[in-house]
């Protein structure tokens, strides 16, 4: 099964590579209706950028992301008497989130979807050119951690609620590296509002440096940090 699919999905990369099914047009933060084949492939592309990770709960999809192109092709394996549809968010690589439900439908062949954000700026733009410690992330990323899944649905829509009361564009505190400044807590997860430091030579920051088998996700506020500078990092863990 997974090969016919990993096949489907490589033909729909030949066929469709400038037709697109449906067009759709969003925000940084926005969402999408997108409809999916329930007999063929489905492929999601968004303009311009690409799709890093998919936050689900639970999925009737198979899921495979073209390294290459970075789009995302989905086969259905759910119960075709029960087309019911699906949520969840597009991460991508430039740090746009899109929500999206996902609509199965048994009227569709293959399907192409190609999604545009407006509002961001072309691909490759420096935007000032702003020295590498003081760029900031566009758009809100959150990486998803270790924790496993069944958190998606309201993952992202706490982690912004925390970063809205605890932050809501404060310059982060001289504080030593790891510092905990603030918490929030949601239903089955908790969220801690941490500060990153530069130090004396500067540091990269990277959502990885935190995770640990209990965190779901982690917001980096700015990933390089020149020597003395300070960011923000929310670490949400399940309870």
């Amino acid at each position: 099964m997974i090969r016919l699919f990993m096949s489907a999905a490589l033909a729909a990369v030949v066929a469709s590579a400038v037709h697109a099914d449906q067009r759709l047009t969003t925000r940084p933060n926005g969402s999408v209706r997108i409809s999916a084949s329930a007999e063929e492939v489905t492929r999601i592309s968004v303009a311009g950028d690409r799709i890093r990770r998919i936050i689900k709960d639970q999925t009737s999809f198979q899921e495979m992301n073209d390294e290459t192109t970075g789009d995302v092709f989905l086969r259905y394996a759910g119960d075709k008497a029960k087309l019911v549809p699906e949520t969840g968010y597009i991460l991508t690589e430039r740090g746009v989130t899109i929500s999206y439900e996902l609509t199965p439908s048994a009227r569709l062949g293959a399907e192409t979807v190609l999604i545009s954000v407006a509002g961001m700026p072309p691909e490759g733009a420096t935007a000032g050119a702003a020295p590498a410690a003081e760029a900031r992330s566009e758009g809100f990323e959150l990486a998803g951690g270790e924790g496993g899944g069944g958190y998606a649905s309201g993952l992202v829509a706490f982690t912004r609620a925390t970063i809205d009361k605890h932050i809501a564009g404060k310059a982060a505190p001289k504080r030593s590296h790891g510092s905990v400044v603030g918490s929030e807590s949601g239903t089955g997860m908790r969220a801690k509002v941490i500060v990153a430091a530069g130090g004396r030579g500067g540091r990269y920051v990277r959502p990885q440096d935190f995770y640990t088998s209990k965190v779901l996700g982690v917001w980096v506020q700015r990933n390089a940090l020149g020597p003395s500078d300070h960011a923000w990092v929310v670490v949400v863990e399940k309870r």
